[in-house]
C-alpha cells in the first residue's frame, strides 16, 4: 500500500498455526473467512489447497483491506466488501451453500488502529469516525454529539463495561454544548479531566471500544452469524473464532454450548420433548491464547481468545 501506513504490521495473522491446524484444511475444501483483513489467515488456508481445488468466500468492511486483498490474493478467494453477517446473500454468487470450515478473527487490525484517519485510537488525533465500512451512515461523531445522557450511559455500561460512567457522559455533554466534538484527542481530553491518569488507558480503551461496537453493530453482527452459521457448515466442518474482549467471547462460548447441548427442555422433564439434537462438539474446552513467543513479536495479540467447534 503506497502510503505512510504501509509499514505497520497489519499483515500479522494472530494464532496462525493454531488456526490452520484446527480448521483441518482440505486440499479442495470450501471455506469462509468472515474477517479477511489483509489476508493473512486466508493466504495460509490457500497454501493447503491443490492447484485445482479449494475456494474461499472472504468478507471485510474496510475498503483498504479489500483493495489489498484483490491485488494480493488469488482467484480462489471471492472477496466481498460487506459484513460477514451478510454471508447468506452472497452464496448464489459464490456457487456453494455449505462450508468445510469457517473463520472469524474479530479484532481490528493494526493498520486500522495506527491510521488516525480511521478514528479508532485515542493515541492519535483523528476524526470521530470508527466505521469499518465507510458506506455506513452511523459514526462516532453522530453518537457523541447527538445521543442523550441516558443512552450514552447505557452504551458505556453495556459495551464498555464501565460501572459508573455518568460523570464522564455529563462532561461530554457539557463540552459539546460549547463546541461540536470532532476529534479523538478532544474526547480523550474531556475523559481525562474526569478520570485522571490512574488506569486511564484501560478506561479510554473501554470507552472507545464501546463506541466502536455501537458504530459497527459488532455484537449484533456476531449474534446474527452465530444464530445462522450452523446450517451452512458441513458435517465434520470446523468453525474457529478469535475474540478480543469478554463480550465477544461470552457470546461465542454460550452459542457453542447451546449447539453442543441441543435439547432445550426444562431440566425437570423426564425425557426430551423438543427433539433438538446436539449439532456441535467442542474441540477445545478452554480458550486457546497466544504463547509468549507470539506475544514477543505481536504484543497486540495478548487479548486474543480462540475457540473451536466441529459440526456433528
Amino acid at each position: 500500500m503506497n502510503n505512510k501506513w504501509a509499514n505497520t504490521n497489519f499483515h500479522v495473522p494472530v494464532l496462525k498455526d493454531i488456526v490452520i491446524s484446527n480448521l483441518c484444511v482440505k486440499p479442495n475444501g470450501i471455506y469462509l473467512d468472515g474477517t479477511l483483513g489483509f489476508g493473512g489467515h486466508t493466504k495460509l488456508i490457500m497454501k493447503q489447497f491443490t492447484n485445482q481445488g479449494g475456494k474461499i468466500l472472504g468478507f471485510d468492511g474496510d475498503i483498504d483491506a479489500i483493495k489489498f486483498c484483490k491485488i494480493n490474493l488469488s482467484s480462489s478467494c471471492i472477496i466481498i466488501n460487506d459484513s460477514y453477517s451478510s454471508f447468506q446473500k452472497y452464496l448464489p454468487e459464490f456457487g456453494e451453500n455449505k462450508f468445510d470450515g469457517m473463520l472469524l478473527d474479530l479484532g481490528i487490525s493494526s493498520y486500522q488502529i495506527d491510521n488516525p484517519k480511521k478514528g479508532f485510537s485515542y493515541q492519535n488525533d483523528g476524526p470521530l469516525d470508527m466505521r469499518f465500512n465507510i458506506n455506513q451512515k452511523n459514526t462516532a461523531n453522530e453518537i457523541l454529539n447527538n445521543w442523550n445522557e441516558e443512552d450514552l450511559i447505557n452504551l458505556l455500561k453495556r459495551y464498555g463495561e464501565i460501572l459508573k460512567p455518568r460523570n464522564i457522559v455529563r462532561a461530554i455533554i457539557q463540552e459539546r454544548k460549547k463546541t461540536k466534538l470532532v476529534s479523538t484527542l478532544q474526547v480523550k481530553k474531556i475523559i481525562l479531566k474526569i478520570i485522571g491518569n490512574y488506569k486511564s488507558n484501560k478506561v479510554l480503551s473501554k470507552i472507545f471500544q464501546a463506541i466502536r461496537i455501537e458504530v459497527n453493530k459488532e455484537l449484533k453482527c456476531l449474534e446474527f452469524f452465530l444464530n445462522h452459521f450452523i446450517d451452512y457448515l458441513k458435517d465434520e466442518g470446523r468453525i474457529v473464532i478469535i475474540s478480543y474482549h469478554s463480550l465477544e467471547d461470552r457470546l461465542v462460548k454460550n452459542f457453542f454450548k447451546k449447539y453442543e447441548k441441543g435439547c432445550i427442555c426444562p431440566a425437570n422433564f423426564p425425557k426430551c420433548m423438543c427433539g433438538i439434537k446436539p449439532s456441535l462438539k467442542l474441540i477445545n474446552s478452554k480458550v486457546i491464547v497466544p504463547d509468549q513467543n507470539e506475544l514477543n513479536t505481536n504484543s497486540r495479540a495478548k487479548s486474543a481468545k480462540l475457540r473451536v467447534a466441529e459440526k456433528i
